[in-house]
């Protein structure tokens, strides 16, 4: 689902995101179409990210680096 199609909320969620990253992630596009699972991840990273002592940017950076690596197909 493109993030031009989704509720106001999901809007904004994509366009930190993209604000942080610089492009749009599919697997968020793809959570998108499910909207419970969306929001149950975003509000997950978000509680991980309140723990974390690792600054948002890096993390997100490790974990899409860790996937490519790993053979993720997303």
């Amino acid at each position: 689902m493109e993030p031009k199609q989704t509720s106001f909320l999901m809007h904004q969620v994509f366009r930190k995101v993209r604000k942080m990253l610089g492009r749009d992630l599919t697997p968020q596009k793809i959570q998108a179409r499910v909207p419970r699972l969306f929001w149950f991840n975003v509000l997950g990273q978000w509680l991980l990210g309140d723990k974390a002592k690792v600054p948002a940017r890096l993390r997100a950076l490790v974990m899409l680096r860790t996937a490519v690596r790993v053979g993720c197909p997303f």
